[in-house]
């Protein structure tokens, strides 16, 4: 709780001790789409010294935001994030003969949101967005047989927010308020072969703050973009299930109701290098804290028995989440 309370205080301080700087010209149509590739691939005949294995690692990356100040008083800005990749890999038999694994999943994320800002002369803008997030393949209940785009999660957010650098190659932003969110997952009724899946639907209110920074430097040829996302849960449709519709079996936390209203926090640093126009190294960092999945609602049979415990066990994660990764590719940016 005191690493979260510092991350927000930290945030909070810079923001207030940021100059706002002139807005984006009214009238024009700002638009960046980073377009990337990485690759790395090897491969080894049967008989190599040594029994290395072949792999194939690639990652596809769509980063494209769109924004135009229709007047002094209304800015639009859509930002979308598209990623996915995978690892291929060699195995031995039992004849030690070489053959090519199924494919991991690396990469998968689908994100977009659309923020509607009325600027203020005050500073203190208005807000409401819209967002959408997913996956392009969901390997949580079983890793065999994917669900394409799940789980769904629809949000809309009003409140108040600060643009306190707004320049060439710097920007600084925060914005308060409350967001709302639909989920949707499918999860499958009974073992393979059975492909059979029934869809889960669950609702979220929150007081929500986030905070987001990019910056370039070395003329361009450094980029950091950071993003910290706090989310406190006031009301979820699922936490009444843990409370009086659940019988208690012994095989969850017995507080796990409160797990679903704990603070959520997320945390994303993304450094690129433009070693040339067309080759880049990215670096990024990303920690997350959500203490119980509320995309994953409860589901009891009549007589109280959790019918989905498999998929909430995995739904907890008391622990925070670190995902780091660097890779060299080939991008372009238009």
């Amino acid at each position: 709780m005191k690493i979260k309370a510092t991350i927000l205080a930290v945030m909070m301080l810079s923001a207030v001790a940021a100059q706002a700087a002139d807005g984006p010209e009214v009238g024009v149509w700002q638009h960046k789409v980073d377009v990337s590739l990485n690759l790395l691939q090897s491969n080894y005949s049967d008989n190599w010294n040594g029994g290395d294995k072949g792999s194939v690692v690639w990652s596809g990356v769509i980063d494209a935001n769109l924004q135009k100040q229709f007047s002094e008083k209304v800015n639009w800005r859509n930002t979308l994030n598209l990623a996915y990749g995978q690892t291929h890999s060699q195995e031995r038999d039992g004849s030690g003969d070489l053959y090519w694994k199924r494919p991991d999943k690396t990469t998968d994320n689908v994100e977009f949101e659309s923020l509607l800002r009325w600027t203020t002369s005050g500073g203190w803008d208005p807000f409401v967005a819209v967002g959408f997030k997913s996956l392009f393949e969901d390997l949580t209940a079983d890793p065999d047989r994917p669900l394409t785009l799940n789980p769904l999660e629809f949000t809309e957010s009003v409140g108040i927010s600060r643009q306190l650098i707004a320049k060439e190659g710097q920007t600084l932003m925060t914005r308060l308020g409350v967001a709302f969110s639909q989920y949707s997952r499918k999860y499958y009724l009974n073992p393979s072969p059975d492909d059979g899946t029934e869809t889960s639907t669950s609702n979220e209110a929150a007081a929500e703050m986030v905070t987001e920074y990019k910056v370039g430097a070395l003329d361009g040829r450094v980029d950091w973009a950071s993003k910290l996302t706090l989310s406190l849960p006031f009301d979820y449709s699922g936490k009444s299930v843990f409370e009086d519709d659940m019988v208690p079996d012994g095989s969850l936390p017995s507080d796990i109701a409160d797990y679903t209203t704990a603070l959520d926090a997320d945390f994303e640093n993304t450094f690129t290098t433009h070693v040339t126009k067309a080759i880049s190294v990215v670096f990024s960092v990303r920690w997350v804290y959500d203490k119980y999945d509320n995309s994953v609602k409860p589901e009891v049979d009549d007589a109280g028995a959790l019918i989905n415990g498999d998929l909430v066990s995995q739904a907890i994660r008391k622990a925070g989440q670190f995902k780091q990764t660097m890779a060299l590719g080939f991008g372009y940016s238009f």
